[in-house]
């Protein structure tokens, strides 16, 4: 199943999260739109996948993932194939929120939810980092490949074939592979949540995941057109968007060996001080290769 899921995961993200970087390009050309409208596509998608979210959560404790994260692959690979057909910007973002709803049935969160339900504590951490270190190369196998496809082929026929791809792997695989445990009984939540949100710690780390995950998602749908706008070839642009993922690989296995020596807390803060850093020195270093390298290398890691 962790096999299994380390694969999903990593198609599921490179398909339908970080091909869209790639796509802004030539759907700015052919849909006669600005770089925000189509980024606003994308945005629409995680918003709708945040609002599903608390009813995937039910389904999951009560019947496990198989069925769902099934039927979420099903329709994740249609929505992409939508997509190559769609030809104005409101049929974009009527694909895109399909896409927030399959998002939520089949990404990270649904998969952390199977894997936490199935396994015991002992083998828990382990599982959820095998995963994690998978999928951490969506980006460095889905971003230069979608650059590839669409320099070959054109955007549309590049989204066809990513989703015959998506289908081909994942529904057999969530269908076969996921176990059907649902999650065992829990504490009264209410209570959990209530407590949790008096706590000023608690403010404090939402506060500072979100802005770090907003700058995130900004470099990771972005970073292409970005390098693009600074006078890199389209190819190369997508390849060093791609170093993304291998480094925050290597970033996940550095991090977790500095948990021996120091605090979570500080290494953290430590991550963050260090893509702040990067993103200050993109605009300025960015326009020759070296810079855009060593500044998405930096971000990359942390």
């Amino acid at each position: 199943m962790i096999g299994a899921l380390a694969i999903t995961q990593t198609a599921g993200y490179g398909v339908l999260y970080y091909a869209f970087s790639v796509f802004i390009p030539p759907m700015s050309r052919d849909l006669h739109a600005g770089v925000a409208q189509l980024t606003g596509a994308i945005t629409l998608a995680v918003l709708v996948s945040g609002v599903v979210a608390p009813v995937i959560g039910r389904w999951l404790d009560r019947h496990g993932g198989r069925g769902l994260m099934t039927a979420g692959s099903v329709v994740g690979a249609l929505a992409v194939l939508a997509w190559s057909q769609v030809r104005t910007v409101a049929q974009l973002y009527l694909v895109c929120g399909v896409l927030g709803v399959a998002s939520a049935m089949v990404l990270y969160e649904a998969a952390f939810a199977v894997i936490v339900a199935w396994f015991d504590a002992a083998r828990r951490a382990r599982a959820l980092l095998a995963v994690t270190v998978v999928a951490g190369f969506a980006s460095s196998i889905f971003l230069p490949l979608t650059g590839f496809l669409v320099d070959r082929y054109g955007w549309r026929q590049a989204l066809v074939l990513l989703a015959a791809g998506y289908a081909l792997t994942t529904v057999p695989l969530h269908a076969l592979a996921v176990r059907g445990r649902g999650a065992p009984p829990h504490a009264n939540r209410r209570e959990i949540v209530g407590t949790a949100l008096r706590e000023r710690p608690f403010w404090l780390l939402a506060a500072a995941f979100l802005t770090q995950t907003g700058a995130v998602a900004v470099m990771g749908v972005l970073l292409v057109t970005y390098l693009i706008v600074l006078g890199h070839p389209p190819v190369f642009a997508a390849a060093v968007a791609g170093l993304l993922g291998v480094l925050s690989v290597t970033g996940r296995l550095v991090t977790t060996g500095l948990q021996a020596r120091w605090r979570v807390s500080l290494i953290t803060a430590a991550m963050f001080g260090l893509q702040g850093l990067a993103a200050v020195l993109l605009p300025l270093v960015g326009r020759s290769v070296a810079g855009a390298v060593v500044a998405v290398v930096l971000f990359g890691l942390g």
